[in-house]
């Protein structure tokens, strides 16, 4: 019996790698093959309709008449068979006109099969995600190095990647990226955290590259190969055993491991970057400066996170707070609301209800997408409760409108162990969405200094909150909507821009890499002078 079960299963297992080979061929065979004018239109029209139907506040930064404009100009290009990858170049500037840096489009790369996954899973890191990039002055740089060849300084100028230049990805790129409004702080940062994807989509996925670097005004040629984890690699030896060095183990300290891995939960530990998402430390050369590091907005239980974190500024008497949201892309707008009530002194509301277009579009597009399909029935049984949920939050406002409250739109008490004292918080154009929530309610605080450059996201709020992704239906091009749109109490007249520095402060790559923290040393100085007088 058990080996029919086996012979079964192992037909079964054999069936699904072949079918998922072959799907995957026919998967990318399609890709590559020209799309029909006419289903080419069937998908503008589509996703014009999408907008239309179901994104808040579309005409926010751009006309309907110039939209639709820009949405008739590619009709008209659009007179002839393209690929998928072609036309993304096409109608994602489109998507971009529109400036909300949520909504954004992704070119179709192309599937891999099950076996050549788990390889590249098994070999480590490909030759590109092993350094961190930043695009400074029309030029990419080495952040972070994660490669084994250290002969590659941080701060070394990308040159080319297999004959690539990062201009040319940038130039043929850029015009489908955008920031919340006309700001352009965003627009770099969102091309570094982009440039992987871009230059797979160029090349595809590889176990080695051809980098050129320039060091010292020398080019250097460098082959990078994937990189296996550390952690997995495991030689056998013939060792003889000296039973006079045998030293015993120790105990594993279960409790000890318990609370290691209660903390990393806590407080949102990323095990690719080594960091938490949300830090506290305490300044020893100043007992009076505490430095609160938020990565983003999504990692961590932040309401165990945040209420330790201030008992601790409380127990220390902590006069100064650094609040360092640099290059913090958002997340939970529960997880800012929550924070904002540890920084004020008196109940508040930060935010407007929430503005949708129906009282159903909140549950029209597919919201299944991102989980495992084995999922699929324990998200059906719930799928309901989350619809009459959303229903019943959704209410229609005199003017025909519909609204949507989220946590922050309703009124708050401000937490017990709250902080009154000086608040600093540190900026740029990689903080966005929730970050940019956070900076613009505080901005109205008189006791809060804000230093660095303009944000990437907006001051007055953004579309985001429910973020499906739905593919275009030919060419299967990926479009990511936000199903709110999300003002804050306290507006700015100036349209369509950050929150701006009340202290401007922009590092150069060369900061970066020696760890010249400019913002942070200028913050430091400030509360030094500050005690003299």
């Amino acid at each position: 019996m058990s080996f029919k079960i086996t012979r079964f299963s192992f037909t079964v297992v054999l069936a699904l790698l072949l079918t998922n080979c072959t799907s995957v061929e026919k998967y990318n065979y399609k890709l590559a093959q020209p799309i029909s004018v006419e289903k080419l239109q069937k998908d503008i029209d589509y996703t014009q309709h999408k907008l239309e139907k179901l994104y808040p506040n579309l005409y926010g930064y751009i006309s309907k008449d110039k939209l639709n404009f820009k949405f008739d100009s590619i009709r008209k290009v659009v007179n002839k068979p393209m690929t998928s990858k072609a036309f993304y170049f096409v109608i994602s500037p489109v998507i971009a006109s529109v400036r909300q840096g949520h909504m954004t489009m992704a070119p179709v790369l192309n599937r891999v099969s099950k076996k050549d996954a788990k390889r590249f899973k098994k070999s480590g890191d490909g030759p590109l995600s092993q350094f961190f990039y930043e695009w400074e002055n029309e030029k990419m740089y080495v952040l972070k190095n994660k490669s084994k060849n250290k002969s590659i300084k941080l701060g070394s100028e990308v040159v080319s990647i297999n004959g690539i230049e990062p201009q040319f990805i940038y130039n043929k790129y850029k015009n489908g990226i955008t920031s919340d409004g006309f700001n352009t702080t965003y627009l770099r940062k969102g091309f570094s955290k982009r440039f992987i994807n871009y230059m797979t989509n160029e090349i595809g996925i590889n176990d080695s590259l051809t980098f050129v670097f320039r060091q010292n005004d020398s080019l250097i040629s460098k082959v990078i190969s994937r990189k296996k984890p550390l952690n997995k690699v495991v030689t056998k030896t013939n060792v003889v055993k000296d039973s006079t060095k045998i030293v015993e183990k120790k105990p594993i300290d279960k409790d000890k491991l318990k609370q290691e891995k209660r903390f990393k939960k806590i407080y949102g530990f990323n095990k690719l970057t080594n960091e938490y998402a949300k830090s506290l430390k305490f300044l020893d050369s100043d007992n009076s400066v505490a430095i609160l590091k938020i990565k983003n907005f999504s990692d961590g239980n932040y309401n165990k996170a945040y209420n330790a974190i201030f008992d601790s500024i409380k127990k220390r008497n902590i006069k100064n707070l650094i609040i360092d949201i640099r290059d913090n892309p958002g997340g939970r707008v529960a997880d800012a609301v929550n924070l904002y009530s540890y920084l004020t002194d008196k109940d508040f509301v930060i935010l407007q209800p929430a503005i949708v277009t129906s009282k159903t579009s909140l549950f029209k597009l597919g919201l299944f997408r991102n989980i495992p399909k084995i999922s699929y029935p324990f998200a059906a049984v719930f799928y309901p409760f989350y619809v009459g949920f959303s229903y019943i939050r959704t209410t229609k406002n005199e003017d025909g409108s519909y609204q949507y409250k989220l946590v922050g739109s309703r009124k708050s008490k401000n937490a017990l162990n709250h902080y009154d004292g000086k608040i600093y918080v540190l900026i740029n154009g990689g903080s966005f969405s929730a970050s940019c929530i956070l900076s613009s309610s505080l901005k109205s605080n008189p006791n809060v200094t804000f230093v660095g450059e303009e944000t990437g996201g907006a001051f007055n709020g953004t579309v985001a909150g429910i973020m499906p992704v739905v593919d275009l239906p030919n060419s299967k091009i990926p479009l990511r909507l936000g199903l709110m749109d999300i003002k804050t109490i306290n507006q700015t007249e100036v349209k369509g821009r950050g929150i701006f520095p009340d202290v401007e402060i922009i590092p150069t790559i060369k900061d970066k890499i020696k760890n010249n923290d400019l913002e942070m040393n200028w913050i430091l100085e400030d509360i030094k002078n500050k005690k003299g007088n």
